[in-house]
């Protein structure tokens, strides 16, 4: 009898132990944490690709802030700190083979310090992960892609550190200049130019967004955000070169603005304008 005993307690020991194993296997592993990342802005996480099979991407300007666990095609986020719990989606979303890459928004209220990120997807939690919430804004741009830019040609900056876009509808204000100056008669520096100065009126009165500065010889332009992305080397924003910048080099800067008020500027870099 008590060989029966522990042969039937052996049998539902090894099961037991087998289902906590393939439980664990199952969890999505975390590769590369976030840097410290001020509550607002954005933060890249790599991790292990739940679905290697079907690639996935999309490229988004915003966050957004969940009540709590949805089922989604894509993972989801939830981060806690002392005891106050935020659920939040996945931005900008990049499947490499057996990883993937992405961002989202540091969620606001948060303090200063430390807190715990799991991420979720209809299967089952990731391990907690240990992560810093930085007291203070800090973005940096990297560099441009294919670095180099061509006036009234489209380029996208690299870098860390980003807000979510506000909104702003171009092709209403497109109509308008359309309907008032006969916008598609005017030359593709005109366009630029008219589009420009309509569409920064516009920006001017989002609460939070990314701006490019862009300085030659003495002159200073300002780009708004085209479209937002991701790539292995960080995040990216894509903007139309001004058409009258000239061969040679041109001093990029990026303004932060959260909250209505502008809080940073990057460190400038510089790269080439080719003809």
């Amino acid at each position: 009898m008590m060989k029966r005993y522990l042969t039937i307690w052996t049998a539902v020991f090894a099961i037991t132990f087998t289902l906590l194993q393939v439980a664990q296997a199952r969890r999505i592993k975390v590769y590369t944490l976030p840097k410290p990342t001020a509550p607002g802005q954005l933060a890249t996480l790599v991790f292990e690709n739940p679905t290697p099979e079907t690639p996935k991407a999309q490229a988004k300007c915003t966050a957004e802030k969940l009540i709590a666990w949805v089922k989604s095609d894509l993972p989801i986020l939830r981060i806690d700190q002392k005891g106050k719990q935020v659920w939040t989606s996945l931005g900008s979303y990049m499947s490499m083979g057996d990883s993937c890459i992405a961002t989202f928004m540091m969620p606001l209220g948060f303090e200063p310090g430390e807190a715990t990120l799991y991420l979720v997807n209809d299967r089952d939690q990731s391990v907690p992960y240990h992560i810093t919430i930085a007291p203070k804004v800090d973005a940096k741009l990297l560099g441009v892609e294919g670095n180099a830019v061509k006036p009234l040609a489209k380029f996208r900056v690299i870098g860390e550190g980003y807000v979510p876009e506000g909104f702003v509808d171009e092709k209403k204000a497109r109509d308008e200049l359309e309907a008032n100056i006969g916008l598609s008669s005017k030359t593709p520096a005109q366009q630029w130019d008219f589009l420009n100065r309509r569409l920064m009126k516009d920006w001017d009165k989002l609460t939070e967004g990314n701006f490019l500065y862009m300085e030659q010889n003495g002159k200073t332009w300002r780009g708004f955000v085209e479209t937002c992305g991701l790539t292995p080397q960080g995040m990216t924003l894509e903007f139309v070169a001004p058409p009258d910048i000239v061969a040679g080099p041109l001093k990029l800067m990026l303004g932060i603005r959260m909250n209505g008020a502008d809080v940073m500027k990057t460190e400038p870099i510089t790269v080439t304008v080719t003809p």
